[in-house]
């Protein structure tokens, strides 16, 4: 549930408007080291990570179609990594100019 939690709070700086969480999905996932997609997640991020890797994901859709999931990968660390994406597109910057 960190994902959808981490989901609203971000978008809800982004879009200046709160995200009703019935509108959110949600899906845990689990990996082997071969599936990850090293263009989301770099391999050094779960090198000491024993499969199955979990990854929770959390999506919304806005008014305008646009599409916003971000993926908390488990690494063995306290803090997942995230990965963001809009309309299934990588953003690495999307956190810029957030505080929480």
């Amino acid at each position: 549930m960190k994902a959808i939690q981490r989901l609203t709070e971000v978008l809800q700086q982004k879009l200046g408007k709160e995200i009703p969480l019935q509108e959110v999905g949600y899906e845990t996932m689990s990996f082997t080291h071969e599936e990850i997609d090293e263009a989301l997640v770099p391999p050094y991020m779960i090198a000491f990570v024993e499969a199955p890797i979990l990854c929770h994901s959390a999506n919304y859709t806005d008014t305008e179609g646009n599409y916003y999931t971000l993926m908390l990968v488990e690494t063995g660390d306290e803090t997942p990594y995230e990965v963001w994406l809009v309309n299934d597109k990588l953003m690495s910057n999307f956190l810029e100019g957030i505080e929480l």
